[in-house]
C-alpha cells in the first residue's frame, strides 16, 4: 500500500487497536499497535514469525539487518536500498516484493520484504511522531528523512556499523547531512 494510504488507515486506529498489515511469503506478520505514547497518533511495529510471539522491533534492528545483507550480498543489497528509496518516497512497497525474494543474503535477520514493510511503517511512525501537530517537531522535512539519512549511510558503507548505531541508538546526532539525498550508484 502506498505511504499516503496506509497513513491514513494509520491514524484511524482506535486505543490499543491491533492489526496486521502485512505477511511475507513466509508467514511472517507486520502488525501495527495503537499506543499514543509520543502523539495521539503514534503506535508500535510489531513482527509475528512462525510458531514465535510477537515482537517489537526497533530501527537498530532494521539498519543492522541491513548492514549484514550488504555485507553478505553486495549486489542484491543494493537492489533492496533502491526499493528502500522508492518506499521514502511514498511508493508501495508490495510492489518490489517479487524481485526481492530473487535474491538470497546468506545473512540476514528478516527477509528482504520484511525490511519493506517495517522501514515503511518506521518512516510513517516517525511522520506522525515529529511532523506537524506532533509535541516535538523535527527539522526535517519529512521527519522520515531522520531514518532514511541512517539507511543512505548504511546503504554506502563507508563507515563502520558501530558508529552509524551509536548515532542512531543514541541520538547523540543524526546521520550526517550528505545522506539527504538519494544514493546516484543505486539508479
Amino acid at each position: 500500500m502506498e505511504m499516503s494510504q496506509l497513513a491514513e488507515i494509520l491514524k484511524k486506529l482506535n486505543p490499543g487497536e491491533h492489526q496486521i498489515i502485512y505477511t511475507s511469503i513466509n508467514g511472517t506478520k507486520v502488525t501495527v499497535k495503537h499506543t499514543g505514547k509520543f502523539s495521539k497518533n503514534d503506535f508500535a511495529v510489531g513482527l509475528i514469525r512462525k510458531d514465535e510471539k510477537e515482537f517489537y522491533p526497533t530501527h537498530i534492528r532494521l539498519l543492522i539487518d541491513l548492514y549484514i545483507k550488504r555485507e553478505s550480498n553486495i549486489v542484491g543489497s543494493k537492489k533492496l536500498f533502491n526499493a528502500l528509496e522508492k518506499v521514502y518516497i511514498g511508493e508501495d512497497p508490495v510492489q518490489y516484493v517479487e524481485d526481492l525474494r530473487k535474491i538470497t543474503f546468506p545473512m540476514q535477520l528478516d527477509e528482504g520484504e520484511v525490511n519493506l514493510y517495517i522501514a515503511q511503517l518506521l518512516m510513517i511512525e516517525q511522520d506522525f511522531n515529529f511532523g506537524p501537530g506532533a509535541p516535538k517537531r523535527s527539522k526535517l522535512d519529512p521527519p522520515r528523512e531522520y531514518l532514511m539519512r541512517f539507511i543512505r549511510w548504511i546503504a554506502v558503507g563507508d563507515t563502520q556499523i558501530d558508529r552509524i548505531i551509536f548515532a542512531a541508538a543514541g541520538r547523540k546526532y543524526p546521520a550526517p547531512e550528505r545522506y539527504s539525498k538519494p544514493i546516484k550508484y543505486l539508479e
